[in-house]
């Protein structure tokens, strides 16, 4: 359809509202291109209404064609807009790569965000963690990646750490603009787009990282020989660059790096170092688990263990523990047949280095810290099955698991933990809890109960595990260093616990319960759950005086389908003789699964108690004004719910 016509009729009206409406009568241009509108209005209702409403202009008075003049030009504008089309010639192209996606969002959408990554001020790490979560692929948009990469050097720490993150999710695509402007002698937001880079490209920039080394200064230049792990064609430049990073974190790193390869040239190097700095080849080593690692690292603990298995009366120096300390650090997440040699060399000797002897002569316990040990640390005898979990924990063995059952077969108890541990990981849920049955529970004239002996062991099997509501399921989780020295977490899915284990938990005589409570509390309602575990969580709630403790316990029996609430609020006040804020009890009747009118009896209640100085208030006198602000509320939902809204 050819709607030029219409163009021509918009252009004379447009001159004849400038020019004035007197003049139409004399406007032979405005005739013309009525009668080329013609064809148009007889093949269209739109533009018969356009012919017509000229028509009515031009025979209008000169008094009245003001109005008129405006309505024909309003129309004929809004006809012709419609028709509106952008563009320009040539064929379609992507962009360029790196630069982001094109997609279908306008601006409005965008801005948020965008203000968001750009912008100042509070507020701000919200509404990326919301985009981030509702619409990731917001963040991929041409629009957005160059200021998702810019946000690097945000002043706020923390979000520039999530941009960091989020970039390492998203991939590859932002590679050129993170190359873009790169500075090897800038600040912090020069570290976080080498760590992006490492993460997403790899050995495919390895020209790159080399390119920017000459000029590279401080974290910066740790972070790009970090990233030359990466291709193992850089091992003779590695060794090089020893010789010239005298120190610092460079120079650490890049053994660090050297202990995750392979080859002669690592080990010489590596065995250089061990006679140059024992301490730092050790630190070295703990940052790798491949077969040269765990190889050097087996060596180096077999030479601090034989001087004990040929004497166990040897006196054990003072820097010994420091040694140890450093070596049983080396030893987490390594496997195979040295290191499980190694494991059964050193249970076996373990018991002769439980003591160390000071300059002074004198002899104290050796403790070591660690991540599983209680605060007073462990002895050698305890530390290493210790290891042996932790390991498990993050990288379960087949072969390690076997090694863990064989210890406890040998040792018992020391070696619960591991053998717990394996089990849970490698049975099912059923499998798993009737062998660890037969290990923890003894019977008396009581009934039965969990060996106290067994119960440190169970907290350290138990209280590394986490619900996973997307798999239905437990997972370990645990930290582990990265050669820059950040903490990164993995995550090991189990086969869900047996329900049977939490009856077992209220049989530890109150040293399980911490962990109960936790691992039933993001869980929603287990059918199989017993009425023993709710009565004993009812119980531990009415005993609990650490108040975000008791709002945990009251979430898991509210989500467990407890159902006897009657005066909880007013019975816990009572028991627990310590004064409350008022905050405090209306927070915990808030809290009952109860209807609001209840509530509202509950309280006023409570508050007699308050007067008659059977309950003690903290922080002044029972607030009336507060009460019947809470009361109002109370009753407001009450009527919400269909209820008169009085007690």
């Amino acid at each position: 359809m050819n709607l030029q016509p219409l163009y021509d009729v918009q252009e004379r009206l447009e001159h004849a509202a400038v020019a004035g409406a007197n003049l139409l009568g004399e406007d032979f241009r405005l005739k013309r291109a009525m009668e080329g509108l013609a064809p148009l209005a007889a093949a269209s209702p739109v533009f018969g209404k356009i012919s017509a409403a000229l028509e009515g202009l031009l025979s209008a008075p000169p008094e009245g064609r003001g109005g008129r003049l405006l309505d024909a030009l309003s129309l004929v504008d809004a006809v012709a807009y419609t028709q509106g089309k952008t563009g320009c010639p040539g064929a379609l192209e992507p962009l360029p790569h790196g630069t982001g996606t094109c997609q279908t969002l306008s601006y409005r959408q965008l801005q948020p965000l965008l203000e968001a990554l750009t912008g100042t001020g509070s507020g701000r790490y919200g509404t990326l963690e919301e985009t981030w979560k509702e619409h990731p692929e917001y963040f991929s948009d041409y629009r957005v990646l160059p200021a998702l990469v810019n946000g690097l050097g945000d002043s706020y720490g923390d979000l520039a750490e999530q941009n960091q993150k989020r970039l390492i999710q998203l991939g590859p695509v932002s590679i050129p603009l993170l190359k873009a402007g790169f500075d090897p002698a800038g600040g912090k937001d020069m570290v976080r787009r080498m760590t992006v880079l490492d993460a997403v490209a790899g050995a495919a920039e390895n020209d790159f990282y080399l390119a920017q080394l000459p000029e590279a200064k401080k974290e910066v230049r740790a972070a790009l020989i970090c990233a030359l792990r990466h291709d193992t064609d850089n091992l003779p430049f590695l060794l090089d660059l020893l010789q010239t990073e005298r120190k610092g974190e460079a120079r650490s790193r890049i053994w660090r790096i050297l202990a995750q390869m392979e080859g002669p040239e690592v080990e010489e190097a590596l065995q250089s170092l061990v006679k140059k700095d024992w301490m730092q080849a050790v630190e070295a080593l703990s940052y790798s688990n491949s077969p040269l690692a765990c190889h050097l690292t087996v060596q180096l603990f077999e030479a601090e263990l034989e001087p004990y298995e040929a004497d166990p009366d040897r006196p054990v120096p003072e820097e010994m523990k420091l040694r140890l300390e450093a070596l049983t650090t080396a030893l987490d997440w390594k496997a195979g047949p040295e290191v499980f040699q190694l494991y059964r060399r050193a249970a076996a000797v373990a018991p002769a280095l439980t003591y160390l002897t000071t300059k002074n002569g004198k002899r104290e316990i050796m403790r070591f810290p660690h991540a599983l040990a209680t605060q007073k640390g462990a002895t050698f005898q305890q530390l290493i099955p210790l290891v042996l979990t932790y390991t498990l924990m993050g990288s379960p063995d087949t072969e390690l698991c076997r090694l863990a059952l064989e210890l406890y077969e040998q040792y018992g108890i020391d070696y619960l933990a591991p053998a717990l541990t394996a089990q849970i990981w490698q049975l099912d849920s059923k499998e798993s809890y009737q062998w660890a049955e037969q290990q923890v529970v003894k019977s008396g004239v009581l009934g039965e109960s969990i060996r106290g002996e067994a119960i440190r062991p169970l907290q350290i099997a138990l209280g590394r595990l986490n619900w996973y509501s997307q798999k239905e399921s437990y997972l370990y989780s645990r930290p582990r260093n990265t050669l820059a020295k950040q903490v990164a977490w993995t995550y090991t899915l189990v086969p869900t616990l047996d329900p049977r284990w939490f009856t077992r938990m209220t049989q530890a005589k109150g040293g399980m319960d911490e962990i109960l409570v936790r691992l039933l509390h993001q869980r929603e309602s287990i059918p199989e759950l017993s009425d023993q575990v709710r009565t004993y969580l009812y119980q531990m709630a009415m005993r609990c005086s650490e108040w975000n403790r008791l709002l945990e316990v009251i979430t898991v029996l509210k989500k467990q389908n407890w159902s006897d609430w009657d005066n909880f609020a007013l019975k816990y006040l009572q028991k627990n003789g310590r004064p409350f804020y008022h905050w405090e009890i209306f927070n915990l009747v808030d809290e009952m699964p109860i209807p609001p009118l209840q509530k509202v009896e509950q309280l006023l209640t409570i508050g007699g108690q308050i007067w008659d100085k059977k309950i003690k208030i903290r922080g002044g006198s029972w607030p009336s004004v507060n009460v019947q602000r809470q009361i109002a509320i109370w009753e407001q939902q009450a009527q919400l719910e269909g209820g008169n809204g009085h007690v």
